[in-house]
């Protein structure tokens, strides 16, 4: 098997793009967690997800709060499975613990969620460094067939 096919680094790249996609959410926490986060009591007004194989995963909460400013809001809030899971169960309003950035609400998490997306960052660096690597082998292998 040539490990250093350009199929497997078009697999590599791809790899690279799907963890990148995934690791927004990461600066998502980290602009809230910073000093320029702020804390909020949200209502959760809906809560959606997607059913797979008899699975539902990806919830999503439309919550209502305001800021610290005075100012209403309502976003759209991934969160885990286990609270999706609880907010759903709940026949009542629920609320919710969030964090949002001051300088832009609109990027607001669930306080204390923080899902896999430390995990996307590793996965998008070492997605990176194989690709490097095989593209590297790939060229450096095809300059040694050639005639000089």
């Amino acid at each position: 098997m040539n490990f250093t096919s350009w199929r497997n680094i078009l697999a590599a790249g791809v790899a690279i793009a799907l963890s990148v996609v995934a690791y927004k959410d990461h600066h998502r926490h980290a602009l809230t967690d910073g000093l320029d986060g702020r804390d909020a009591v949200g209502q959760v007004t809906e809560v959606t997800w997607d059913e797979r194989k008899d699975r539902e995963n990806n919830f999503v909460l439309n919550v209502e709060f305001e800021t610290e400013d005075g100012q209403e809001r309502v976003e759209k809030i991934a969160v885990s499975n286990s609270l999706g899971n609880q907010m759903r169960a709940s026949d009542e309003a629920e609320e919710i613990d969030i964090r949002y950035y001051l300088h832009d609400p609109s990027v607001a998490v669930a306080a204390g969620d923080t899902g896999n997306s430390l995990l996307m960052l590793w996965l998008a660096i070492a997605s990176g460094l194989v690709a490097r690597g095989l593209a590297t082998a790939r060229l450096l292998k095809g300059r040694k067939v050639q005639p000089a």
